[in-house]
């Protein structure tokens, strides 16, 4: 909500910036007011040349807006020295202003150098018949306001059908009538022979006095309109289903007669026990009520009173104070279902009443009652003779409806009609018009054939009339489309096209355009709206930018174009030499206001501000009415220039800029004339009851010049002055009063050096802005002095100054209006003072600039180098480089440390500053001269150690030398170098050596844990392979199998593989079993962070092993990390693969038993040899005995 009213503000504020920068004066006006209040006039204006002077015409089609009394067309001229419009009323009636009654509030003017044609729609009743038409009352005036010729366009339309009638009675053999008449083609309706034209003639001279008189006593009398009295039977011998039913015929009567009768009004009286009026005349005006009315009826039963039903109307209907009008047309409609009962008054008596005269009646009988002799002589009575236009009978109710039609050809006496006579009743002709040429004429008729419209060319000298519309084939799309809304006239290479606007066509509105053929006229590609409503096509305005005679552009108003109301559009089509329209862009007004109606009147005004091209007016006239009711309505004023409209504004006056109380200001605009005799073109813009006449102000175009001595600044280390010379030439030209012109004063600044910071040049005071004004000449000049100081940076580009001028008015009297400095032209102009160069007598100085750089590594590696340093060498062998300047660009992890100048050359350099992942830095190399020399220097760096941003890629150092040398071209080098990043990383075996017995009666299974351990320093995430190598089949043989492996980081990630590939060559040999000489499984492990621990467990196969192991074996189990070599680099001789052993043993197994049993039987046989030998040798001898027996 905030950022809509800021935008707001900023558009208010543009439009008032831009408001007081144009050349249309609204300080002073001169206006005329109509005496009428609420009058019309205003509706439309046109500008108008004759030999003496120019005049506003301005028409009032009615006094106000509910009179039917035409209001007037007035020529108005400029009074002085009063801002009054002195005007007078133009007789367009030849002293008959009968002949202009009941005009309705629609009128158009046109004009060329021959006459003036103003149309008026009138409404009025045709002969012999109560059904009306709408159609325009036009006058011809000499371009002196002489001559008037009166023209009927409905005399006209008839004269002109009737011959087309009998040309198709003399051809009915040659052509037959089934053609399409209800929707023509566009084609001459004056195809009749010269015997024909011979014949309409006599025809119109035998016509007879008593008729014309007759005519002219009608045209005397005003059109009171119709007046339709309904006597509706509500007795009680009708249903209460059928009364519905009558009362929805009543309904639908009533709709289907408005449509054709725009003066009709009705009443509906009800009889039974009484005699009841359900609404009178006057009530039925107002549409809605009435028929709502009709339904609400109630019914009264009982009698049947249609005698005294119809008295009441006679005395109570047909009356002044009901809304009954003089001299209207009176009719009875009785509706009745039977024979009159208890009715007190006579019938007859009531028919020949003198209040009956002139009064026509309609009788319906519904039921089968009318077969009786009395009650038909009673209908026949009520009817007026004869009784088969008069008498109408159905067998109920029900059959009411197909009754309408019949009814309604009988009222309005249209029997068998359906040609081009009834098609043109409400035809509006004249609704738009445009003057041909000589006595030739285009009007727009928006209501023929349905309201689908058309174009009628009109030749006064010859009587003979075209009328244009769009084809049969579109029939229903066009109907109701308002062809002739809108007509005007484009010129092409080719000669000129009929333009004409149909709002209403297919919802969104289309532009149509006829082009004359060799006897006929052909429709040419259309325009269409893009949205539905917007009214497209009602405003015309073709575009003569250059005054060539030849049509540039069409604009094409859509003032009800919407986006939150009624906003209005313009939309602006290129006309080309081959006579197609093209669309180029859409004007709008501002867009805070909503139901402006932008578009609603567009005019061509003429080159308002002299620059050679026409411009044009918009009208908004209902803009700002939601803010102040009592004062709305703006004009857009749009300049051109070679390429065609501009797409801003350049001023907007809107109503209280000049009135007040002023109302729908910009409904209609016209411009181009000088009104105010002033020698400057005006513009008049109507508003409701009101017209106005601006004045444009002079536009004026200057032209500034500065020119030094000398020409070039000289490059010299002391200071110097320099003349400059400012003038000022006014392009404009004026004569005249214009000369007042000279009463105006050029305020100017001079501004030096305006594009350097520190100033090279200065005025006597040391400043280097001055101000000045001088007194408007045909040219004028002024000289100063400006000093140059010592060059000291920079001595080639030129120095810029700078002139801003403006336009001061004095207060002196003048006779004109004020001046003004072209809005489209500079306020500004900029002059370039340059320094001397030496180029060795060569027109322009050619530099030869040669770098060489080289870089102080061959890689970067992140976390462990420290500074990168890049020499750069620049020679010139050529002529002087001006402002020659050094661009290096290099990765944000180069951090910058210092520039290290090895000669003495000025290399500044600035900054850096950081670009997304990259840094740059400017250096100026010997400003702003850099002469046939060499310029070495070194940048140093110092390498962040954060990661690259791209891995992988290469850092590059980008250098681009420029020079300010016309046509030197840039050196561009890059230098890319390999980055990689610093890691450390050792692995260990957590797990020793292992000895296993594999010998027999061993458990046929034995598990066994290898553990290896990473560690180090891994800041930048590098991916470490770890693979693990296990011996797993030899010869078919299984030795052992992987069974599970475990990791201690979750973002370790480990699997097992047939293969990691062959290791490298093992320091073992003999019984040693690696991965060379059998079948191993791999367990590969991925990690990045600085330690890890991988266990891998494995199962040995004893059994398989006992058969294949002889006495010993050794299994080798390898562990090796690697990494990417060419994006990482580590620390050198580090331990990358480490190795378990598995140590296999088989003890040899020996037989005890014939051991045990030689040992046994060895040593049974050595006892039984010590047992004899003792027993020999008398160890068993007991000498018990014998001692016992000593």
């Amino acid at each position: 909500m905030k950022t809509d009213i800021f935008l707001s503000c900023l558009l208010l504020l543009n439009a008032t910036a831009t408001l007081k920068c144009f050349n249309i004066d609204t300080k002073k006006k001169w206006t005329y007011a109509s005496s009428h209040r609420d009058s019309l006039f205003g509706q439309k204006v046109l500008l108008h040349p004759t030999k003496t002077q120019n005049w506003v015409l301005a028409v009032a089609p009615t006094d106000n807006i509910w009179s039917r009394k035409f209001g007037g067309l007035h020529k108005c001229t400029v009074k002085s020295p009063a801002p009054t419009l002195s005007c007078e009323a133009i007789d367009l009636t030849r002293g008959y202003p009968q002949k202009l009654k009941n005009a309705q509030p629609s009128a158009s003017l046109a004009r060329d150098a021959s006459g003036i044609l103003a149309c008026v729609q009138q409404k009025k009743l045709q002969k012999r018949s109560i059904t009306e038409e709408l159609n325009g009352m036009c006058t011809l005036l000499s371009a002196e306001f002489h001559d008037e010729t009166l023209l009927n366009i409905t005399e006209i339309v008839e004269d002109h059908l009737a011959n087309k009638n009998q040309y198709y009675l003399y051809n009915r053999r040659e052509e037959p009538q089934s053609r399409d008449e209800e929707f023509p083609e566009g084609k001459s309706l004056q195809q009749n022979s010269d015997k024909m034209n011979r014949n309409h003639k006599n025809r119109r001279r035998r016509r007879n006095v008593e008729e014309e008189q007759n005519r002219s006593r009608e045209d005397e009398t005003d059109d009171s309109g119709t007046e339709i009295a309904i006597v509706l039977d509500g007795s009680g011998s009708i249903e209460p289903e059928d009364f519905q039913r009558a009362k929805d015929f009543i309904s639908t009567m009533m709709k289907t007669f408005w449509r054709k009768c725009i003066e009709c009004e009705f009443a509906v009286v009800q009889y039974g026990e009484d005699i009841q009026t359900e609404f009178n005349l006057q009530e039925s005006r107002n549409s809605h009520f009435a028929l709502q009315k009709v339904q609400e009826i109630q019914q009264l039963n009982h009698t049947t009173k249609t005698a005294s039903a119809i008295h009441h109307v006679l005395t109570e209907i047909f009356n002044k104070s009901n809304g009954h009008k003089e001299g209207a047309t009176k009719i009875i409609v009785v509706l009745t279902d039977g024979e009159i009962f208890r009715d007190s008054r006579n019938l007859e008596d009531v028919i020949n009443m003198p209040e009956m005269k002139d009064v026509e009646r309609y009788a319906i009988g519904v039921g089968e009652v009318f077969k009786k002799t009395k009650a038909m002589q009673e209908l026949e009575l009520i009817a007026s003779d004869p009784d088969d236009k008069h008498l109408f009978r159905v067998t109920n109710y029900s059959a009411l409806d197909g009754l309408l039609s019949m009814l309604q050809q009988k009222i309005f006496q249209v029997e068998g009609t359906k040609g081009e006579a009834f098609q043109f009743e409400l035809a509006q002709i004249g609704f738009s018009t445009q003057m041909l040429e000589k006595d030739c004429l285009l009007m727009g008729a928006v209501g023929a054939y349905d309201w689908s419209g058309g174009l009628v060319q009109y030749d006064i000298q010859k009587a003979e009339m075209v009328f244009l519309n769009e084809s049969h084939e579109n029939i229903e799309r066009a109907k109701y489309g308002y062809l002739g809304y809108s007509v005007t006239v484009v010129h092409g290479i080719s000669g000129p096209l009929y333009v004409s606007g149909a709002p209403r066509h297919g919802n969104k509105g289309k532009v149509l355009v006829f082009e004359k053929d060799v006897i006929s006229y052909k429709l040419l590609p259309y325009l269409e709206g893009d949205q539905v409503g917007s009214y497209f096509g009602s405003e015309l305005c073709p575009l003569d930018v250059d005054n060539d005679n030849v049509t540039d552009y069409l604009l094409v108003g859509a003032p009800f174009y919407h986006i939150r109301g009624e906003e209005g559009r313009v939309y602006v089509y290129k006309f080309d030499k081959q006579d197609t329209f093209t669309y180029v862009k859409y004007l709008g007004g501002l867009q805070q206001y909503l139901f402006a109606r932008f578009g609603f009147a567009v005019a061509s005004i003429g080159d308002i501000n002299r620059d050679g091209f026409n411009d044009i007016a918009i009208g908004a006239p209902l803009e700002g009415n939601l803010l102040d009711p009592d004062s709305f309505g703006s004009i857009y004023i749009y300049n051109t220039d070679s390429n065609g409209i501009m797409d801003t504004f350049s001023q907007r006056i809107k109503a209280s800029d000049i009135d007040s109380t002023l109302r729908y200001f910009g409904q209609s605009i016209d411009g181009g004339l000088d009104l105010t005799k002033d020698g400057l073109i005006d513009i008049t813009v109507g508003s409701f009851g009101k017209i106005f006449v601006l004045r444009s102000r002079p536009v004026i175009n200057l032209k500034a010049n500065l020119t030094f001595l000398p020409d070039k600044v000289p490059i010299v280390p002391v200071e110097k002055t320099i003349q400059a010379c400012l003038c000022f030439t006014i392009l404009s030209a004026f004569s005249g009063k214009e000369r007042d012109i000279q009463k105006s004063y050029i305020t100017y600044t001079l501004e030096l050096d305006v594009n350097m910071e520190q100033k090279r040049i200065t005025f006597d005071n040391r400043k280097h802005i001055i101000e000045n004004k001088l007194r408007i000449a045909e040219s004028y000049c002024n000289a100063y002095p400006i000093f140059v100081l010592p060059c000291q940076r920079d001595c080639f580009t030129n120095i810029t100054v700078k002139i801003s001028y403006s336009l001061e008015n004095s207060d002196e009297m003048r006779d004109v209006p004020v001046p003004l400095l072209d809005k489209n032209g500079p306020t500004q102009a900029f002059f370039e003072l340059p320094y001397e160069r030496d180029c060795n007598n060569k027109p322009k100085c050619v530099a030869a600039l040669n770098l060489t750089t080289n870089l102080s590594g061959e890689e970067l590696v992140v976390g462990e180098t420290k500074d990168v340093t890049m020499n750069v060498s620049l020679a010139n062998d050529g002529d002087d480089s001006y402002l020659t300047t050094l661009v290096m660009t290099y990765p944000k992890n180069l951090q910058f440390r210092k520039i290290v100048e090895l000669l003495s050359l000025s290399i500044e350099c600035t900054k850096p500053v950081s670009i997304t992942f990259y840094s740059s830095m400017t250096c100026k190399i010997s400003h702003p001269i850099f002469k046939k020399s060499v310029a070495h220097f070194s940048v140093i760096w110092q390498l962040d150690e954060a990661v690259f941003p791209d891995p992988g890629l290469p850092a590059t150092i980008s250098i681009n030398i420029t020079s300010a040398n016309e046509g030197a071209e840039p050196i561009v080098e890059h230098k890319n170098i390999p980055v990689k990043h610093f890691f450390n990383a050792v692995l260990t075996k957590q797990t020793p050596d292992t000895y296993v017995n594999i010998s027999q009666g061993s458990n046929e299974r034995k598990n066994i844990d290898f553990r290896f351990n990473i560690n180090g320093e891994n800041p930048y995430g590098v991916p470490v392979i770890l693979k693990v190598l296990i011996p797993t089949e030899k010869k078919g043989h299984k030795i052992m199998s992987v069974k599970e492996f475990h990791k201690t980081q979750n973002t370790t990630q480990c699997e097992i593989l047939n293969s990691c590939g062959l290791p490298t060559q093992t320091q073992f040999s003999g019984t040693n079993w690696d991965c060379t000489m059998v079948k191993c499984k791999c367990v590969q492990c991925i990690t990045r962070t600085d330690t890890e621990d991988i266990t891998v467990r494995a199962e040995l196969a004893l059994n398989s092993l006992q058969q294949i192991v002889e006495d010993n074996a050794e299994l080798l189990i390898s562990g090796e990390i690697s990494f990417n070599e060419t994006l990482y680099k580590s620390m050198k001789h580090i331990r990358c693969r480490v190795e378990i052993m598995l140590v296999l043993r088989k003890d040899k197994v020996f037989n005890l038993l014939p051991i045990a049993v030689g040992s046994a039987t060895g040593g049974f046989l050595l006892l039984a040899l010590i047992i004899v030998i003792m027993w020999k040798c008398g160890f068993f001898i007991r000498n018990y005995k014998d001692m016992k027996k000593e």
